[in-house]
């Protein structure tokens, strides 16, 4: 009986090698953190009366349309932050203007129109009432300051600033601008200033 061979190849199977690579994916989370004036960047009184002088002029005792109104601000900001306001003296910018008005005759109170309130994420000691006005000087005062928590976005902070001139209230220069202009502090002419508005982001 012949012997019968049987030859049978096995295809050999190979072990899966896997080959990895990385990708190393930063996510770099900056800070976002803006001023923005949204309406009332310049701002103008007219005297023209002698109650213009002898009570000053506003948004409710002045004209409407020519006399300071108001100015609208809202801050971005991924962190809590702090707002001062400075300025300093008026100064001739013609129509025969000379000497200089002391900027205290120059007020603001503050509004909160926004998410966050006075009292609550944020705090303005010259809020809401043209009698607590904060008559301006030239170093920095804290206009808003944080009371709990006040980042946000603009509908977040939003706050109006409302414009005085020579009337006397709050913090502003007690004597009328009639007085001042008797006393030679100043001339008939226009002046200007700058109002400086920073604001601080908070550690």
């Amino acid at each position: 009986m012949g012997l019968l061979l049987a030859l049978v190849a096995h295809k050999g199977v190979m072990a899966q090698v896997d080959t990895t690579e990385t990708v190393i994916f930063n996510a770099v989370l900056g800070g976002v953190f803006d001023l923005i004036i949204q309406d009332g960047e310049i701002q103008t009184a007219y005297f023209n009366t002698a109650d213009d002088y002898t009570y000053g002029v506003s948004e409710t005792q002045g004209t409407p349309g020519i006399e300071p109104g108001f100015t609208t601000i809202s801050m971005v900001s991924t962190g809590n932050w702090y707002l001062t306001i400075s300025s300093s003296d008026f100064l001739p910018t013609g129509g025969g203007a000379s000497g200089s008005i002391p900027i205290l005759n120059l007020g603001v109170w503050c509004e909160a129109t926004g998410v966050h309130q006075f009292g609550t994420e944020v705090t303005c000691a010259y809020a809401d009432d043209p009698n607590n006005a904060l008559g301006l000087i030239e170093s920095p005062v804290t206009l808003i300051d944080l009371l709990t928590e006040n980042s946000g976005f603009e509908n977040d902070n939003l706050f109006i600033l409302h414009w005085l001139m020579g009337t006397m209230q709050g913090s502003m220069e007690p004597t009328s601008m009639f007085l001042q202009l008797s006393n030679g502090l100043f001339t008939q002419g226009t002046y200007s200033t700058n109002v400086i508005l920073t604001m601080t982001e908070i550690p």
